[in-house]
């Protein structure tokens, strides 16, 4: 690291680490938060593992009696020897540091990200792929990305203060929630997938797949990431389908093992099959929080119920073969859309998932000029966050509205969200336009200038 890197880059840690250690001084603001339903849902809430680990260690029971506990047994031993080394009064401690880590993660592959794309797109102009840019009559040189116009440093930073000043994410680690172990898992994959040790990523891709099944579809947009990454440094790729069958099989055979630890973990006992993989996916319960599963489900008669968790489960694993398909050139966006796309139609959603996903948009601040609806879905998002502990207080504190209230601001919450993410697939296909085809407006057969749709 040169000088001024290195002093921003520990300078921005430190101060994200001081900012959570003042917050922990706030005792009243960590239990509120621990009780918010945006924060700590079935999957994430701190409560739910003390009570895990309560069970097994100390009533020598299953974590899975009940239907409380929903994390899978590998998470339930890790937190147990956390529980073991430090006291509930500074286990707190342990959610900064991780969180730390995470900031750092961040650091490290939006470092990478930038630079990946600034290599790929002087490869792509050096073998002539983007002649016609350079031909037509409004040739702007700093439109392709380089080090020097699109700096890896500066925005890799910006990332970095992204992650640690979001409040989305002070909140998630004020309330001690499991969320931050996850996205580590999931940070570690992304890393090594950048660094180029696939192995390694798919081990973490596998363990966070557990986790949360959603992450199984993440394995089609890494897929994609190799083959581009193998085309960029000129190796031929003898047979997609064997490149393709051969990720596939390593990941399947990783997630399968994960799946045996963990049933190896509860004596071959299949309960917590029921609490953790299918509790996702048949939604059982429908407390509140910023989804769009659980007011449908509430309100809908009983036997339509199973027909739309499969409709609205569908939506988690539909887009990722067709969106990598069309971003094909472009891997890396197609994962940051690809990730925001599950955090957006997972049954239990987490606002710290919001916060991880917006952290990564620093990397693709060269499609801002390009975007659309900035203003929308800032002010959308925004107002879902504000607005969502006064509307649930409505509901259930005073009693002077009710559930639509409530339902609403998620609703222009989840809208919020996938705005944004039609907002940086428009960009990144009027960029790819642009770049291929050049500047010039093209013109229709009655010779009008033609209009750039999304279809």
């Amino acid at each position: 690291m040169s000088k001024y890197r290195s002093l921003g880059f520990f300078g921005t840690l430190i101060l994200g680490a001081f900012t959570r250690l003042f917050l922990t001084t706030n005792q009243p603001l960590r239990q509120w938060l621990q009780n918010r339903l945006e924060i700590s849902t079935p999957l994430t809430s701190w409560n739910r593992v003390l009570e895990g680990v309560y069970l097994k260690w100390s009533l020598n029971s299953s974590s899975y009696e009940g239907d409380l506990v929903h994390e899978i047994p590998m998470m339930i031993n890790i937190y147990h020897y956390l529980i073991q080394l430090f006291t509930n009064k500074h286990i707190i401690y342990v959610f900064i540091l991780i969180d730390c880590l995470n900031s750092i993660l961040v650091y490290k592959i939006s470092y990478k990200i930038i630079q990946f794309n600034c290599i790929m797109e002087n490869f792509n102009k050096t073998n002539g792929k983007y002649a016609r840019l350079f031909e037509s009559k409004e040739k702007k040189d700093d439109f392709l990305l380089t080090e020097k116009n699109f700096k890896p440093i500066f925005w890799s930073l910006f990332a970095m203060v992204c992650y640690l000043f979001n409040p989305l994410n002070l909140a998630c680690c004020m309330s001690q929630t499991t969320v931050l172990i996850q996205h580590f898992v999931l940070l570690m994959w992304l890393n090594f997938l950048l660094n180029g040790k696939i192995f390694m990523s798919y081990i973490f891709l596998a363990i966070h797949a557990n986790i949360a099944v959603y992450s199984l579809v993440l394995i089609v947009p890494s897929i994609s990431f190799i083959r581009q990454k193998k085309i960029f440094k000129r190796k031929q790729i003898k047979s997609e389908f064997n490149l393709i069958s051969k990720h596939a099989t390593v990941f399947v055979l990783l997630f399968a093992c994960v799946f045996m630890f963990n049933l190896y973990l509860e004596n071959f006992n299949t309960r917590f099959i029921d609490c953790t993989y299918l509790f996702i996916l048949k939604v059982r319960d429908l407390v509140p929080n910023m989804g769009l599963f659980w007011y449908f489900l509430t309100e809908m008669f009983d036997h339509f119920i199973t027909f739309f968790i499969y409709v609205f489960q569908l939506n988690a694993f539909l887009y990722s073969i067709p969106l990598t398909l069309r971003l094909r050139n472009e891997p890396l966006v197609n994962l940051l859309i690809q990730i925001g796309l599950l955090y957006v139609f997972k049954s239990y959603p987490n606002i710290g998932e919001t916060g991880l996903f917006t952290s990564f948009l620093p990397c693709v601040a060269y499609l801002f000029p390009l975007m659309r609806n900035v203003l929308v879905f800032t002010c959308m998002l925004i107002a879902g966050m504000v607005l969502a502990p006064i509307m649930f207080y409505l509901w259930l504190g005073s009693g002077g509205g009710n559930a639509n209230f409530y339902f609403a601001i998620t609703l222009v919450y989840s809208v919020g969200q996938i705005f944004l993410l039609v907002d940086v697939f428009y960009a990144c296909l009027k960029r790819e336009f642009i770049k291929l085809n050049g500047s010039n407006v093209p013109l229709n057969t009655d010779g009008k200038p033609a209009n750039f749709t999304l279809e």
